[in-house]
C-alpha cells in the first residue's frame, strides 16, 4: 500500500494480485477463450477488409521492383528475381480512409465488449459471450472510439507529454460506458478525464509493471499472448473498480 495525501493507494502488485484471484478456479479457461473470440474477431475484419478493398480496386496487388521504381528508388542488378516480383498490396488514398474509419469503428466495438468481459471477470458474472456485447450499439461504440482517437491525436500534434496525458485520461472510457450505456461520448471521456484526475501516474506504473509479462510474447511466438492479455484487461477492470470505491468512500 502507498500513502498519498491521506489516501490508500492499492500498488500495481496488489491490483495484479486480484486480478489473478478473480482469474484463478476455472476463470483462466473462460478468460483465454473470450480473448480467443476477441483476437479472432479483429483478425476477421482486417481480412474481410482486405478482401473488398481488393475487390474494389482500393487496393492494388502490384510487383515490389514496380512499387520502388514508382517511389524513385533504382533497383540493384543483383537483386534476385524472386524478390522483385514479390507482390505486395498497395492501398490507394481513398480506401485508406475508408479503412481507417471502419477499422476504428471496429475497434470501438471490440474494446466496448472487452470492456463488458473484463469488468463482469473482476464482479463474478463473466460470459465469454460477453466479448461480442459491442455489436448491437456498433455506431455508439464506434463513434466514442473515434472521438477519443482524434481528442488524442489533437493533442499529440501539440507534443508528446500532452498526447500522452491525453491517452490516459480517457482510458477508463470504455469501462464508462460499459456502467453507463446512455451516456454520449462526450460525457464519457469527460467523466473519465475527471475521474483519471491525479491517478494517471498510477495507471502508467500499472503498465510498465507488465512489461515483463509482454515480453514472454514474442520469445513463445505469441502463445503467451492468451494469457498475458486476459490477465491485463482484468487487471485494468481491477484499476477502474478500485477507483470507483474511491469515487463511493
Amino acid at each position: 500500500m502507498l500513502k498519498v495525501e491521506g489516501l490508500t493507494m492499492i500498488s500495481a502488485r496488489e491490483l495484479r494480485g486480484r486480478a489473478w484471484a478473480k482469474l484463478g478456479n476455472g476463470g483462466w479457461l473462460m478468460a483465454v477463450g473470450a480473448f480467443g473470440l476477441y483476437w479472432l474477431m479483429g483478425t476477421v475484419v482486417a481480412q474481410v477488409l482486405t478482401r473488398i478493398g481488393v475487390a474494389t480496386g482500393g487496393i492494388e496487388v502490384k510487383a515490389l521492383g514496380e512499387v520502388l521504381r514508382t517511389a524513385g528508388i533504382s533497383l540493384p542488378p543483383e537483386l534476385p528475381k524472386e524478390l522483385v516480383e514479390y507482390a505486395i498490396p498497395v492501398t490507394k488514398p481513398g480506401y485508406q480512409l475508408v479503412q481507417a474509419l471502419v477499422t476504428v469503428f471496429m475497434n470501438g466495438v471490440l474494446a466496448a465488449g472487452w470492456a463488458v468481459f473484463t469488468i463482469a471477470v473482476m464482479r463474478n458474472g463473466a460470459n465469454a459471450l460477453q466479448v461480442f456485447s459491442g455489436f448491437p450499439r456498433f455506431f455508439t461504440m464506434g463513434w466514442l472510439m473515434l472521438v477519443q482517437t482524434v481528442r488524442i491525436m489533437l493533442w499529440s500534434l501539440l507534443l508528446l507529454v500532452p498526447g500522452l496525458v491525453a491517452f490516459y485520461a480517457y482510458r477508463m472510457s470504455f469501462f464508462l460506458k460499459a456502467d453507463h450505456p446512455e451516456w454520449s461520448a462526450g460525457k464519457v471521456l469527460a467523466e473519465s478525464k475527471r475521474m483519471m484526475d491525479g491517478h494517471k501516474w498510477r495507471l502508467a506504473i500499472l503498465d510498465a509493471s507488465f512489461i515483463g509479462w509482454w515480453l514472454t510474447i514474442p520469445l513463445t511466438f505469441g502463445l503467451s499472448g492468451l494469457f498475458v492479455n486476459p490477465y491485463l484487461g482484468v487487471t485494468f477492470a481491477a484499476f477502474y473498480e478500485d477507483l470507483l470505491d474511491r469515487e463511493g468512500a
